[in-house]
């Protein structure tokens, strides 16, 4: 039998694109092909062709490296491997049916393999949900680290009163281990899973510590002791933070941050709930439609709220999705920013330090008079701030 010649080898294994070829037997993602290839940065991934694989991530396809590789079964290679492996092609037949697929001329023996259609996905996994009550259990949080820290801030007497509520409505809790916990319940009022962070006496996170960060669902499913949770089972989708609140406030503008502890903060500092509910997206790849679905399905005005150093980022994402009830909102992290507040900044982050420069409460009456419709009202109609004898703002 004639040998293929060795630069046609080469010049073909340097012509075939991993992806393409992937892509040609697994297909690309879509509703009706969930194992399909999909693109996440600048990697793809897809349900593993060569295991019973049930969580994408596991099978990882790179463009760059013109290879792939399941961190699970440990199958991987370049476009060749893949189609001896999955198609049980010998070498030669594997460069053939690439030469045949490029316009690249081998040899005259055909090759007699067509693609099959890509396999069908595993049935879903049903979304996990977790009970009311071990949220309920969890909220005594006056040994709480951050909530002790939320206390100490100069707030006035309305907004001391607003705290407790906000700690409350928003289903703050507190873990044996000393983690905050910041649960993520749906419009349904599902429990979806919980965040578990450590914090500082300062309020600031703790990233020093050993298991700083957790997930409720992830340490659910490593813990024996419950075998009835299990990512075998069930399917964690997180959600946004403050999403069950939604039909409580059906008429508030979503005013959406990147931390739960800053939305804890400004529901805190602006009051207002009904005309402002403050949520956390908790980074912004997490603003998804899918995830935004709820809100954007009611219609509400969206205000978004980033970093100092992501706004350019949080930007592109409001252009990307495409939704004309939103825009985005950078005064406190440009206007009211100072140098000290780091480059890292978020509004919180800015009005606390407002706050706390000048150890006495920054009202929502201060506030609101430093909005820039609120300043373009005064300035137009030429306004005077009129000051009742007890000092209150009117």
């Amino acid at each position: 039998m004639p040998k293929i010649d060795e630069n046609i080898i080469q010049r073909i294994i340097e012509r075939a694109d991993i992806v393409d070829v992937i892509a040609d037997h697994l297909g690309t993602r879509s509703p009706d092909n969930p194992g399909g290839l999909r693109k996440t940065g600048v990697r793809y991934t897809a349900l593993c062709p060569f295991h019973e694989d049930k969580h994408d991530g596991n099978f990882i396809v790179y463009p760059k490296g013109n290879c792939f590789r399941c961190f699970t079964c440990d199958k991987k290679g370049g476009a060749v491997d893949f189609l001896m492996q999955y198609a049980n092609l010998s070498f030669p037949d594997a460069i053939r049916w690439l030469g045949k697929k490029y316009s690249i001329e081998t040899d005259n023996i055909p090759v007699n393999y067509n693609p099959p259609p890509p396999p069908p996905p595993p049935p879903p996994l049903p979304m996990l949900q977790l009970p009311m009550g071990m949220v309920l259990n969890r909220e005594y949080t006056e040994g709480d680290t951050l909530c002790q820290w939320l206390h100490s801030l100069p707030w006035d007497t309305c907004q001391r009163e607003r705290l407790k509520n906000a700690l409350k409505e928003y289903h703050v809790g507190h873990a044996r281990q000393g983690h905050t916990i910041f649960w993520q319940i749906d419009e349904q009022g599902i429990v979806r899973t919980g965040k578990m962070m450590l914090y500082k006496k300062d309020g600031h996170r703790d990233k020093e510590s050993r298991h700083n960060f957790d997930w409720i669902h992830a340490a659910l499913f490593r813990d024996s002791r419950h075998p009835e949770y299990s990512d075998e089972k069930q399917e964690c989708k997180p959600t946004l933070f403050g999403m069950h609140l939604l039909n409580k406030y059906p008429y508030a503008a979503i005013h959406m941050v990147e931390s739960e502890k800053t939305a804890i903060i400004m529901a805190t500092a602006y009051g207002n709930t009904r005309n402002q509910l403050w949520m956390a997206c908790g980074g912004v790849e997490n603003l998804s439609r899918e995830k935004l679905q709820p809100i954007l399905s009611q219609k509400r005005k969206i205000i978004l709220y980033p970093d100092r150093d992501a706004i350019e980022k949080w930007r592109a994402k409001q252009a990307n999705l495409r939704y004309d009830r939103m825009s985005v909102n950078v005064q406190a992290v440009t206007d009211w920013w100072k140098e000290g507040d780091g480059e890292k900044a978020d509004i919180a982050d800015v009005i606390v330090r407002m706050m706390t420069e000048s150890n006495k409460p920054l009202t929502t009456g201060d506030l609101v008079l430093r909005m820039p419709i609120v300043k373009k009202m005064i300035e137009k109609f030429d306004l005077e701030l009129i000051k009742e004898e007890k000092g209150n703002d009117r």
